[in-house]
């Protein structure tokens, strides 16, 4: 026993296991918590005298949605990058780096107001809503909304530095806050003042700020408390050009783009079978936002300490963060596989009473039951490979199990069941899980 307990403990040693814990569950509430919001903004609108402020507000959160979620690169780049400078040239470097990425966000976010009414006219345009008032309850929530972008790319980019310093606790309470602070002030604004879609949008942005507030007070303690305040000639030369971020977020962006079209085919092969399959479907997958809350903690917590010992150098404790975090994920993929077998169908009948969409859902129960087995290894493994900074290679293995296997075996092989849809995502999702796993096996001696 001894004998096997000595490898073990090199390869799993208590101090980093424990290390990647202490830097995953606040994120992982931070993610659990983030669907609250919607919930709540959906029951005030439901509960209005008529039904078209509920879909004017589910319309303009999707769009403003898809803005936040298209930038969500932002973290990732940032908790990639920081982690390597933190690790290699310490906390005032990735401090100096923080400064000089929220000046260009920031401005970016400034150019997206300016821009706003031509993207709002796009986005009204692309629903095409055939009801005057509802495209005029979309235009006033997205012209109240839009005056927080700089303040959401401004907090998807210190999200990210605070996973890249290891400070993730940051990130629960600037989610906590902002959640609190938005559905009081809308509950206040809609139930108490009547301002309908337009209170709704207002507690959403002042939401936000109090998110930046959290975010940009903490960061400035952090730094000030560890004297990593002060610049020099020396710290701004160990701080990588904004050309370096630049060539992290393209790949990024591309690889957001293609998992965007992926799920949006699964939704159309499911089209050829009826609705009640893309109903059943759609019930099944939003359990994948349940395992992507959990199992992102351990990939973020993955991003931090590879990218820190690698940027330090330090190739031992580069593997051991990688496999730590891999046995989080692999542990706790494995508990929701349980989970899910036990409570699939009490778990769908809470999601839908519509008795052919839970039908078909329970049918093919199987593919929820076996969601985390074949999606944990893709979420540790994004995170080892933000941590190392090999997002090319993220977006190439993308694009390959994307554009080389899904599409055309879509295309090639006869849709006549829905388990043909699950076989194909699932095998997209292995495929990219196999392809990212053997890069990493091809360069484990040298990894860094």
């Amino acid at each position: 026993m001894a004998y096997f307990a000595c490898p073990l403990r090199r390869l799993f040693p208590l101090t980093m296991l424990g290390r990647i814990w202490h830097l995953s569950w606040p994120l992982m509430l931070a993610n659990a918590s983030a669907p609250l919001l919607g919930l709540v903004d959906t029951g005030l609108m439901g509960h209005q005298t008529d039904s078209r402020y509920l879909t004017a507000v589910a319309l303009g959160a999707n769009l403003f949605g898809f803005v936040a979620w298209g930038f969500n690169l932002l973290t990732m780049a940032t908790s990639g990058s920081t982690a390597w400078i933190f690790g290699r040239s310490g906390l005032a470097a990735a401090g100096l780096w923080l400064r000089r990425l929220a000046v260009w966000v920031g401005g970016l976010g400034v150019l997206l107001v300016l821009l706003s009414p031509l993207l709002i006219a796009l986005g009204i345009g692309f629903y095409q809503p055939d009801d005057s008032v509802v495209a005029e309850h979309i235009r006033t929530y997205l012209g109240i909304r839009v005056w927080s972008v700089p303040l959401v790319l401004l907090n998807l980019l210190l999200a990210g530095w605070c996973i890249g310093v290891q400070r993730t606790r940051i990130n629960l309470w600037a989610t906590l806050t902002a959640q609190i602070v938005n559905i009081a002030l809308s509950v206040l604004l809609v139930v108490g003042l009547g301002w309908q879609v337009a209170g709704v949008a207002v507690g959403s942005v002042i939401g936000d700020l109090c998110a930046f507030l959290v975010y940009a007070c903490s960061a400035w303690r952090v730094l000030h408390s560890q004297g990593a305040h002060r610049v020099s000639a020396a710290l701004s030369a160990a701080i990588p050009p904004l050309s370096h971020y630049l060539r992290l977020a393209l790949p990024l962006l591309i690889r957001t783009l293609t998992l965007l079209f992926a799920f949006n085919w699964f939704a159309r092969l499911g089209l050829q079978l009826g609705p009640d399959v893309v109903a059943a479907n759609a019930v099944l997958l939003s359990f994948l936002l349940v395992i992507s809350s959990l199992l992102d903690g351990y990939a973020n917590a993955a991003e931090a300490l590879v990218g820190q010992h690698a940027g330090a150098g330090r190739r031992r404790r580069v593997q051991q963060a990688i496999l730590g975090s891999g046995l989080w994920s692999a542990g706790t993929a494995l508990l929701l596989t349980l989970v899910f077998a036990l409570a699939a169908e009490f778990l769908i009948h809470l999601l839908t009473d519509l008795p052919g969409v839970r039908a078909v859902a329970i049918e093919y129960a199987i593919w929820l039951i076996l969601m985390p087995l074949y999606t944990w290894w893709a979420y540790w493994l994004d995170g080892v490979f933000i941590g190392l900074q090999w997002v090319r290679a993220m977006r190439n293995v993308l694009l390959i199990s994307v554009f080389a296997i899904y599409l055309p075996l879509s295309l090639l092989i006869p849709i006549t069941s829905n388990h043909v849809i699950w076989i194909l995502f699932a095998a997209m999702m292995a495929l990219r899980s196999l392809l990212m796993a053997g890069l990493v096996a091809r360069r484990w001696r040298h990894i860094t």
